[in-house]
């Protein structure tokens, strides 16, 4: 917003991938220097996009959907294997006979999930 001799905006966002932590922990390290950082990348992206500036053009941004760190993906896997270790748990204490164990492929099947979700991602 134009008030004055300066300009005011705020930005605001998740914290749902890596590269929004990483970021805003860019940006929050920048400290009082992020409005210089940002006028330089707008900048830049003018001069590699002058059409940008013509008031007649509508702006069309492609956001390449963001891959999942392998950190990201380990703390899923963890969390699935918590998950189906506590329904085998809860089959047990339920007074069934039948003990189940976890199926040995699950490893396997979890992977395949991913693979799937990057190919997804890459379309």
């Amino acid at each position: 917003m134009k008030s004055g001799d300066t300009y005011k905006f705020t930005l605001q966002w998740q914290k749902d991938t890596e590269e929004q932590v990483l970021a805003g922990e860019f940006l929050e390290k920048l400290g009082y220097k992020k409005s210089k950082f940002i006028i330089q990348l707008i900048c830049d992206y003018i001069a590699e996009n002058p059409e940008a500036i013509n008031p007649k053009e509508t702006l069309k941004f492609i956001i390449a959907s963001t891959s999942l760190g392998e950190t990201t993906k380990e703390m899923i896997k963890s969390m699935i294997q918590a998950e189906l270790a506590g329904k085998m748990v809860l089959q047990q204490e339920s007074g069934n006979s039948e003990t189940k164990q976890p199926d040995p492929e699950i490893d396997k099947d979890i992977n395949d999930m991913f693979v799937n979700l990057d190919m997804w991602n890459n379309q």
